[in-house]
């Protein structure tokens, strides 16, 4: 019976906070322009790019670079896998798995603000005894990495231009 009449206090201090669901359509929340070329230099996140930017609708993806308004540019991608830590018997316990990319954004064939940077790491726990487990465990943490790191580049994006349009509506 209490839950009833603690449900609605709830629901109504989430909602007054700007509190929203997962998948909700925030206008804020978009590119600048409104189609785009995502163009990659062997970057693995190219098709999470491409995907989040389909399903969160911010922006038009464009198959032709000269039909776009704008063209996302993905390039020098690096991974590295470091040991973090030894166990009592000196055997390897944990990696640290890094991973960056870089990418400009070019409107009307002109360069938008600086070069973004994008790093992501997490730490991998290992043990010898447990090999296969620790394949998977690496599979799923550069999956993380790689979701994270497209996520953390889309509201760099959005920030940047956003920050960008403004410095101009403000001269």
């Amino acid at each position: 019976m209490h839950n009833k009449f603690l449900l609605l206090p709830l629901i109504v201090l989430l909602t007054s906070c700007g509190f929203h669901l997962r998948g909700y359509n925030n206008t804020d929340y978009k590119f600048p322009f409104n189609s785009v070329f995502v163009k990659c230099q062997n970057v693995v996140i190219c098709s999470n790019l491409e995907t989040m930017i389909k399903t969160h609708d911010l922006a038009i993806i464009e198959s032709q670079e000269d039909k776009a308004e704008a063209v996302i540019l993905l390039y020098n991608e690096q991974t590295s896998r470091d040991i973090q830590s030894f166990n009592a018997a000196g055997r390897i316990s944990a990696y640290l798995m890094t991973y960056q990319v870089q990418a400009k954004v070019f409107e009307h064939n002109v360069q938008l603000g600086n070069q973004i940077n994008v790093s992501v790491n997490g730490t991998l726990q290992y043990n010898d005894a447990t090999i296969l487990s620790n394949n998977q465990g690496e599979a799923d943490l550069w999956n993380t990495l790689h979701n994270n790191a497209t996520n953390q580049l889309v509201r760099k994006i959005i920030f940047s231009n956003s920050f960008r349009k403004i410095n101009n509506e403000s001269k």
